[in-house]
């Protein structure tokens, strides 16, 4: 499958909790566009699995499938 590619590179200093937060917008930015089953986000991995999770918590909390 052909894909295209776009390219966000952050400033190094950029706390993990913020590093997660811009990961799961973009991905809500997929989903909100209906490519995000189609897409892939790949991460450096300096992020642990906690902050990720957690920024997920914050993200889903506010997203309307909260209220189903």
């Amino acid at each position: 499958m052909e894909s295209r590619e776009f390219r966000v590179l952050l400033p190094f200093d950029v706390p993990s909790s913020r590093y997660a937060a811009i990961v799961h917008a973009v991905a809500a930015v997929l989903d909100a566009a209906d490519v995000a089953l189609e897409s892939s986000i790949f991460v450096d991995g300096r992020a642990r699995d906690e902050e990720m999770n957690a920024a997920f918590d914050r993200f889903s909390a506010l997203y309307p499938w909260g209220n189903c």
